[in-house]
């Protein structure tokens, strides 16, 4: 499942969060200092790939996501983000 823009392209660090339990849609939007995000639900996990615009800010990323319901077992910051268009709905 692929939601939010070209990823890979947006300053800022990048980073892989992986958790157990799944995340709404209104998740994968993104805000401010988190954006470019996507997720891809793997059951029972889900993987969440987006962009920090400041890693200060992680505590309060992972909190919110722990709020949405992902249990995050791991943070990985990675070189790159996938590359992946959004496709709009028909």
């Amino acid at each position: 499942m692929t939601r939010g823009g070209v990823l890979g392209l947006t300053a800022g660090a990048h980073y892989v969060f992986r958790g157990n339990g799944a995340i709404p849609d209104r998740a994968a939007e993104g805000t401010g200092d988190f954006r470019d995000v996507l997720v891809v639900p793997v059951p029972p996990e889900t993987i969440v790939f987006g962009t920090v615009a400041d890693p200060g800010r992680l505590p309060e990323i992972l909190g919110r996501l722990e709020a949405l319901g992902l249990h995050v077992v791991s943070v990985h910051r990675v070189r790159e983000l996938p590359l992946v268009v959004h496709r709009a709905s028909p």
